[in-house]
């Protein structure tokens, strides 16, 4: 669900910033930065597993003891796979929608694209870092706010801030390839997408674990959940009933 959101989202942001784009506009990306953020809240309204921000919640539970390092193993690729067959999904679908249609060799999206294959390894590992970095305090910064628009206010100004800046989302990225891919974009191939998946993939992982999951776990662990030393008795409430995750 959340690959197929991030995917649909990411399909509208290329349609609006095209329109600026093919208009010879400086301001196209703001329009396709700023309009982005609605997947990122549509996937915390929606409580379904994103890939990034699921490695900042694995790595808290697991340096809290709630979670297992098999959990985490498990959970990972597991959710990496599901937010791929959401993108494929939509994919097909859209295709099916007739897509964009027939596109020009200088369309956005094959731009955006160009820019991503063409960059060295360690310049997409280190914006996978940057990224979900962003990415994480976009899910983290609004648990500390109370109001529910200035939550969805944070979340779309640091979603515009990483996807502004650039930096490589692993989850975006399978869309972005899957849509170049749909619309025969020139030159594009298997060995290119890899030479970008694995890097982002892994830097988002440093990222997403490191940067915001060490860090929350290191600030806040004398207020975190930690596991339980004992069974908790057959009468016990269950964990989590009546009080916030």
């Amino acid at each position: 669900m959340a690959g197929a959101l991030i995917a649909v989202v990411l399909a509208v942001s290329l349609k609006l910033g095209q329109v600026f784009f093919a208009a010879g506009s400086p301001g196209y990306y703001v329009a396709v930065s700023g309009f982005f953020g609605v997947a990122l809240v549509s996937i915390i309204v929606c409580k379904v597993e994103l890939f990034t921000s699921n490695i900042m919640y694995f790595t808290v539970g697991a340096l809290t003891g709630r979670a297992t390092p098999r959990a985490l193993l498990c959970s990972w690729p597991t959710v990496y796979i599901g937010n791929l067959i959401g993108v494929l999904a939509f994919t097909a679908i859209f295709a099916g929608a007739g897509g964009f249609g027939a596109l020009p060799a200088n369309h956005l999206l094959f731009n955006v694209v160009e820019h991503k294959v063409h960059a060295t390894s360690l310049e997409i590992f280190w914006k996978g870092v940057l990224c979900n970095w962003i990415i994480c305090l976009a899910v983290w910064v609004p648990m500390r706010l109370a109001n529910e628009a200035a939550k969805v206010m944070m979340v779309m100004l640091l979603v515009f801030v990483f996807f502004f800046s650039g930096y490589e989302h692993s989850i975006a990225n399978m869309a972005f390839f899957a849509l170049a891919e749909l619309h025969n974009m020139p030159g594009l191939n298997a060995a290119d997408i890899i030479h970008n998946m694995i890097p982002a993939t892994l830097g988002n992982i440093v990222g997403g674990a490191l940067g915001v999951g060490l860090v929350v776990y290191l600030l806040e662990r004398h207020t975190l959940p930690q596991a339980a030393a004992e069974p908790a008795s057959a009468t016990a409430a269950p964990a989590g009933i009546g009080g916030k995750a």
